[in-house]
């Protein structure tokens, strides 16, 4: 498992956890304990459902302000693609397990299930980065505007639609609607309010002729209004009407109901959302009922279920109502009357949101395709870009430009074909990769090869931009390597570091020189000084016991020369080669300072190398 991987884990781990607990914690509510209003209101949201519409407005409000049109759309683009293509597969499989988790865990539970994806707005944090798409979707350029177009048309026309139908729908009902003046209605839901433990309640209680059932409309508590039909309720049945809305409004189901409605607009495309948004509303209406009727009895149970049927209707928009549908009505019914012990669904929810999590993202979008000297350099001259730096990883370390061809390098790139792609990737677990920093007239640049994908970061000092190309053909590491020839390296580590703190380090190569066809080249050669190199320092390193491993990524051709050298006084002596690759040391027993010299046979030529490194209590050296 790779380290961004594990990461990933271990934060949708922690928010699974707390999920799990929510749900536990809360589940002697669903059979009575939150008759207690200790700590405030009685019935809490589920999950809030504005989480993630607002984390989208307020990223592209913020990206307009600071990136620009075409950046932001960029980045609202992938962010869009991989949280939303996740979601429509998730609620299809939702909607299809869904009979088995009614029939076993609580309503509550079931409701939650829907609003997970609330917070999949995490798994585009740096911290939930994975190493690299199991899938890539490949699209043209000409394709992807056309695709998008016709998406974002839908998706204007579904959202904007519901927006208009929900507000002309309160209009509609509101028109007429006439504040309730019975002072006995009114003692009751007073006394629902003070039993629920709602903080300055700022709804409305009103009647109007334009509505069949009671219901709730309004987002926002300001705007909050309980409608009641004009029909003659006995105050047993008013008292369960008024609890069912408040427990509606205090879980903020007019919220969730949005947030499905948002998340319907987005995969408009996928006919199964539309049956999401449906179940989900029933699971909200099925979750209440299981609320209302904590410690009920049967008489209770049965004119709570007379009370829904008598009032059957649909809501519109975001409203909540007594009785949502009569294509639900059956099974909402045989669960009123006859219910069945359930279990909390903590488990479930908890696990269903970290394979949520750990599952998103696998799956990125590449579109477009042009060349690397369009996409990476921007049409420059390419000479303005000037290799400063690289890296190569993969078992291979190098770095300056010392034995590179790196105009070489810089044109390869150039030529490469390149696609866009959306998605948060560190690309971790490929074998090998190299980097090269560029000064260029944007600043630096940061050019990140892989086998099938190149990075771009370009640093700035008002802002730093990032991209990620698909290759759709691999990189040619063969000729790649041809240009980047490997440098040796050196790694020392104790023989017992676990005893000793896990020392190891890379030693630091102050003098080479490679030997080709008769010729010497010096490629670096530094005056060594006294605090150079790397070190694995520690005052309760037990020196005398310990021998140093000295491994190296070349073959040695010649036996390897160790110079120890203190304050006092220094040593040297020749040691032998233990292995092709590698020699094993006794330390000195006190803190040093270490001079290796060594020569190897490299893939062009042989190289004389000297590393540095310490050894011992670095306030001692």
């Amino acid at each position: 498992m790779s380290t961004d991987l594990l990461i990933k884990g271990l934060f949708a781990g922690a928010f699974s956890l707390a999920f799990a607990w929510v749900v536990f914690t809360r589940y002697d509510g669903e059979i009575g304990s939150e008759s207690s209003t200790e700590g405030g209101q009685k019935y809490l949201p589920l999950i809030h459902g504005a989480l993630l519409p607002a984390f989208i407005f307020a990223l592209i409000l913020l990206g307009l302000k600071f990136y620009g049109t075409a950046p932001t759309m960029k980045m609202v683009l992938t962010m869009c693609f991989d949280i939303f293509l996740h979601i429509s597969l998730y609620y299809v499989v939702l909607i299809m397990v869904l009979p088995i988790f009614r029939k076993y865990i609580s309503a509550r539970a079931c409701a939650m299930l829907w609003l997970l994806p609330n917070y999949l707005y995490i798994t585009q944090q740096s911290y939930m980065e994975i190493p690299k798409p199991l899938f890539t979707l490949h699209v043209s350029s000409s394709l992807i505007k056309v695709l998008a177009l016709i998406w974002l048309t839908g998706f204007i026309a579904v959202f904007g639609w519901n927006i208009i139908r929900h507000l002309a729908f309160r209009r509609k009902i509101l028109k007429n609607a006439v504040p309730v003046t019975d002072s006995e209605v009114l003692a009751l839901f007073q006394n629902e309010l003070e039993e629920t433990a709602v903080h300055k309640p700022k709804f409305q209680l009103v009647m109007s002729d334009d509505v069949s059932t009671p219901l709730t409309i309004g987002l926002y508590r300001r705007s909050t209004r309980i409608i009641l039909p004009k029909k003659s309720y006995s105050l047993d049945e008013l008292r369960l009407i008024f609890r069912h809305e408040l427990i509606h409004i205090c879980r903020e189901d007019s919220w969730a109901k949005f947030f499905m409605m948002f998340c319907t607009a987005m995969c408009w495309f996928n006919p199964l959302m539309w049956v999401a948004m449906k179940k989900s509303a029933e699971d909200m209406e099925l979750s209440c009922d299981e609320t209302v009727l904590l410690k009920a009895d049967e008489s209770t149970r049965n004119q709570y279920a007379n009370l829904i049927l008598s009032a059957a209707g649909n809501d519109t928009g975001f409203s909540t109502c007594l009785s949502a549908s009569a294509s639900s009505m059956r099974y909402r019914l045989k669960a009123i009357v006859k219910p069945k012990k359930r279990r909390t669904g903590a488990l479930i929810v908890g696990l269903t949101f970290f394979i949520l999590c750990m599952t998103c993202g696998y799956v990125s979008l590449a579109y477009g395709e042009d060349t690397g000297a369009t996409t990476i350099f921007r049409n420059h001259d390419l000479t303005e870009f000037v290799a400063d730096d690289i890296t190569v990883t993969g078992g291979q370390y190098t770095n300056g430009i010392d034995n590179v061809d790196a105009e070489a390098l810089t044109e390869y790139i150039a030529g490469l074909r390149t696609q866009e792609m959306t998605g948060n990737y560190s690309y971790s677990e490929d074998d090998k990769d190299l980097s090269i920093w560029y000064n260029s007239p944007y600043g630096i640049v940061l050019v990140d090869l892989h086998t099938e994908y190149i990075q771009v970061i370009y640093l700035s000092d008002e802002n730093d931009a990032w991209y990620t190309y698909h290759l759709p053909e691999p990189t040619d590491w063969e000729y790649v390597d041809s240009l980047v020839p490997p440098l040796p390296t050196a790694k020392v580590e104790l023989s017992d570091g676990t005893q000793y703190g896990g020392s190891h380090l890379d030693a630091t190569v102050i003098k080479l020189v490679r030997n080709f066809d008769n010729q010497s080249v010096v490629l670096r050669n530094n005056e060594a000084k006294p605090h150079e190199g790397g070190g694995i320092y520690g005052s309760n390193l037990y020196l005398e016991y310990l021998d140093a491993i000295v491994t190296f990524s070349m073959p040695l051709i010649s036996d390897v020369e160790v110079l120890i050298e203190s304050w006092g006084y220094s040593s040297s002596y020749t040691v032998a080669m233990d292995a092709a690759d590698s020699i094993t040391f006794e330390v000195a027993d006190y803190p040093a300072h270490y001079t290796i010299t060594a020569s190897f046979q490299g893939s062009n030529g042989i190289y004389d190398v000297t590393f540095v490194f310490h050894i011992g209590d670095v306030d001692s050296i």
